[in-house]
């Protein structure tokens, strides 16, 4: 797991196998997780493994977010065994909204991105997975859950709350 510091810059924390490690450290917070699609693809209950990660998250976390852009990336695959078990991970997170402001942070993150060099630039949701973890990130710690971990430790570098921002692939 990675934690960025104060100005952005990346440190290693704990290991991928311990993502509460270090949550709820700072005043006044606990600890959300958001999900991408590949956060989606982790946690959805389909072996043991899965289901246990998911137990874990679900005890130690205030909330797990799923920000609703990340449904326009087809967490549903038409495959009927994936899915029951994908519309059961969608029953037990908070599938959040996202607003004009959550969109225009977004836009300015994927800006802050591109200007940096990043090449191919991060995709709309994720940008919109990033702005809505660094808006969480005000008061908690939070844990952005991706199986694209390149992406999202730029991203998570370039928000107003990096401090507070880790990322955990899965």
């Amino acid at each position: 797991m990675v934690r960025f510091g104060n100005g952005g810059s990346a440190e290693a924390e704990g290991s991928a196998q311990d993502p509460h490690r270090s949550a709820a450290s700072a005043p006044g917070g606990g600890l959300i997780v958001v999900l991408d699609t590949g956060g989606v693809e982790g946690l959805a209950p389909i072996d043991e493994d899965r289901r246990a990660r998911l137990r874990l998250l679900r005890e130690r976390a205030d909330d797990v977010v799923l920000p609703a852009a990340v449904l326009a990336e087809s967490v549903l695959t038409g495959h009927a065994g994936h899915d029951y078990y994908v519309q059961r991970l969608l029953h037990v997170v908070n599938i959040a909204d996202v607003d004009a402001s959550t969109g225009h942070a977004a836009g300015a993150l994927r800006r802050r991105a591109m200007d940096s060099g990043m090449k191919p630039p991060p995709s709309g949701v994720d940008t919109v997975v990033a702005a809505a973890a660094d808006e969480r990130a005000a008061n908690d710690d939070v844990l952005i859950l991706t199986s694209d971990d390149g992406d999202f430790q730029l991203l998570g570098s370039l928000t107003t709350n990096a401090a507070r921002l880790s990322v955990l692939v899965v």
